[in-house]
């Protein structure tokens, strides 16, 4: 029996195409020149290699980015992922307006260092686990992402123990039997090399919308 993954339905369609899921974000880009967009490469390879690219949507080289904030979402509207400020029935261009001027309000940090440090995969996704890449780092992303929830009138569920990540993929398929066991080969394969892997700099940080979870926009979009 097929055991689809926890996002069909809700970001994804049972065959890998992409659902409406309007929100904002900050995220930082991992552009082509970066070493974690090579190792990102590397693992994409790691995984179609061992057979796996049937259980998984992969995402497009070109959107891979680490969420710094997460922001508002409009199919998401509780009160722990809502800030009291905004009405629960605004428009998503409303919230774009009211995101975007709490994050800028709280001034975005420069370039930012980071780490590899594991990979997690469950039935929901494909993360690669990143965190900062000294002291100083670390304090430069703690207080921004403070001062953007205090601006934002939010703080979400998890936000002392974010942990920063690259999404390679969304699970479509939880893998059994033989694919599993794939799966933990290949899962080992790229520890070992991301282990060997030093400190990357990724872009400084902006405000981004989407309408789904392939593409990410520095610029308003249509809502």
């Amino acid at each position: 029996m097929i055991e689809y993954g926890s996002q069909i339905g809700r970001k994804f369609e049972k065959d890998g195409s992409v659902r409406r899921y309007p929100g904002n974000t900050v995220i930082a880009d991992v552009r082509p020149g970066c070493a974690a967009y090579d190792a990102m490469t590397r693992l994409k390879a790691i995984a179609c290699e061992a057979g796996l690219a049937d259980t998984m949507i992969l995402l497009p080289e070109d959107s891979y980015h680490m969420t710094v904030i997460r922001g508002l979402n409009d199919q998401v509207r509780t009160d722990a992922y809502w800030p009291a400020a905004l009405a629960k029935d605004a428009t998503m261009e409303q919230a774009d307006d009211y995101v975007q001027r709490a994050f800028e309000s709280a001034g975005m940090p420069g370039k930012i260092r980071m780490r590899f440090c594991g990979v997690r995969v469950n039935e929901e996704d494909f993360r690669v686990l990143l965190e900062p890449a000294d002291a100083e780092q670390a304090k430069i992303l703690r207080d921004f992402r403070d001062r953007a929830a205090a601006a934002l009138g939010l703080f979400l569920p998890g936000h002392e123990s974010y942990t920063y990540h690259i999404t390679l993929a969304y699970t479509r398929i939880v893998p059994q039997s033989e694919k599993k066991a794939a799966l933990e080969r290949a899962v080992e394969e790229m520890k070992t090399y991301l282990n060997a892997q030093g400190a990357f700099e990724v872009t400084p940080p902006y405000v981004a919308f989407y309408d789904g979870m392939l593409v990410f926009s520095a610029k308003r979009i249509a809502r």
